[in-house]
């Protein structure tokens, strides 16, 4: 889905410092991963840049291999940020485990949920609530500050909308794991297709030794996934314990700019990934990704 046109203010940037910004009028278009799996990089890539805008930005689509600035038939090319991107592709519970864990750590989420259960379990059974409905969704939101006030991490929110809007529609799957009356742990995903995109999660520290978001999310997978429409949980790029933990797949993601063949446009990102060359030469990391690009995406959603 390609969205509204959006200002992208284009920082040029030389040894720190912001010299001047550029305002692109882009439209965005971010595919979920069940259209990104298994596609040709060039498919993704051949989208038309809509009328009334000067580019399109494509978020999350798979790497295409080729040189940060690319001048293509009907548009000039810069990957403004390369990453890798997580995912969970469910092929059933035993072949998750299987596939994913060695035996020792199989058995040890056994013994795990077990302790779990004989210590703060509900009639020898895990307490573990689910939260569909916007009714719910407000409750869940409530233990979610329940266990950030208690060291879990900040908040559960959608970067493009409302997680009451978004379960008005059924879109939303969150888990409470509780240890007697108490919330200790949380996830919640939202679904888009074949695909659950992971929105956020959370354990208290003090359950941390009880392994509680182990248990939590393997119970929530083994629930959600007996759904059939669902084969995939997006974890999105970037790294993270859980994604660590759970993810069985991942690609190699580009976010890239297109603009217009113009000869203003070609100018433009001349200097661009010029400016961008030299910071790359001159970091220990030899990455040249200004944190404000990064900011910027990052509040795209």
């Amino acid at each position: 889905m390609i969205s509204p046109n959006r200002i992208f203010p284009l920082p040029f940037i030389f040894r720190g410092k912001r010299l001047f910004s550029v305002p692109l009028r882009l439209a965005v278009h971010e595919p979920p991963l069940h259209d990104v799996v298994g596609v040709e990089a060039g498919e993704q890539l051949a989208l038309p840049i809509p009328a009334g805008a000067d580019g399109l930005l494509q978020r999350y689509v798979a790497d295409p291999g080729w040189r940060t600035h690319t001048v293509r038939d009907d548009r000039i090319a810069y990957v403004l940020l390369r990453d890798v991107w997580h995912y969970l592709v469910w092929p059933g519970y035993e072949r998750f485990l299987e596939g994913r864990y060695s035996a020792k750590t199989r058995e040890s989420f056994v013994r795990e949920e077990a302790r779990f259960v004989a210590e703060f379990g509900s009639d020898g059974r895990l307490d573990l609530r689910s939260y569909r409905s916007p009714a719910e969704i407000a409750e869940f939101l409530g233990h979610v500050e329940a266990v950030r006030a208690l060291g879990g991490v900040p908040g559960c929110t959608l970067p493009d909308g409302d997680l009451g809007e978004s379960a008005a529609g059924g879109d939303v799957n969150a888990f409470v794991l509780f240890a007697g009356s108490a919330p200790v742990a949380y996830v919640c995903l939202q679904a888009d297709g074949q695909t659950l995109q992971y929105v956020c999660a959370g354990e208290r520290d003090d359950f941390r030794s009880w392994s509680a978001g182990a248990i939590l999310h393997l119970q929530a997978f083994q629930r959600i996934f007996a759904d059939p429409r669902f084969r995939y949980v997006d974890f999105r790029p970037g790294e993270s314990e859980v994604k660590r933990q759970f993810a069985n797949g991942a690609l190699r993601s580009a976010t890239v700019l297109n603009l217009r063949l113009t000869l203003r446009n070609r100018l433009l990102m001349a200097v661009y990934g010029l400016l961008m060359r030299g910071a790359a030469a001159g970091s220990a990391s030899g990455s040249s990704v200004p944190d404000e690009i990064r900011a910027q995406l990052a509040g795209l959603g």
